[in-house]
């Protein structure tokens, strides 16, 4: 009786000792940011983007300047539209393709007949970034736009994930 006792713990602890090591060990929050702003720097780099920080005035950028706002959005504006930004409570309409930047997922784009919305300062229920895209843009305006998670989609903010975006607006 005693022999399978010890058997037992034996077993017991092989199989615990076992579990324990095939677990994956989780990234903490702290790896996921810094995998995040690598990723970023990595596209950057990757598509010879050169970040600005001042908005150009006229709203006209040169071919790959991308302006860094103080919410952490990377926007280079395409075509401001109208040039007349949303106003508070009107409803802003994207259309817009959607590439996660660590390329664990395909490109992704919404159809012109299902466009995502929000209202315009109000409880958005689209990432903030989209919201502060909509300001620099008028009726019509496209832009493409490198997202970091903390202002993203809250599939972006759970998964730590950046995002770029070629999106257009429409106003109303």
């Amino acid at each position: 009786m005693k022999t399978l006792k010890i058997v037992t713990i034996f077993a017991l602890a092989f199989i615990l000792l076992g579990t324990a090591s095939s677990c994956k060990r989780r990234k903490s929050l702290a790896e996921l940011r810094r995998e995040e702003r690598q990723a970023i720097a990595q596209f950057i780099k990757d598509n010879d983007i050169n970040v600005i920080h001042e908005f150009p005035a006229d709203t006209v950028f040169a071919k790959n300047d991308y302006y860094l706002s103080p919410l952490g959005l990377y926007i280079h504006v395409i075509d401001n539209g109208d040039g007349i930004p949303p106003r508070e409570g009107e409803t802003v309409f994207f259309r817009f393709y959607e590439m996660n930047l660590r390329r664990d997922t395909t490109i992704r784009a919404m159809e012109p007949n299902q466009p995502g919305y929000i209202i315009y300062d109000g409880t958005a229920i689209a990432p903030a970034a989209f919201n502060e895209a909509a300001s620099y843009m008028g009726h019509e305006g496209e832009a493409f736009l490198i997202v970091p998670s903390k202002i993203g989609s809250d599939r972006a903010k759970q998964n730590i994930t950046p995002y770029y975006y070629h999106i257009r607006i429409q106003i109303q």
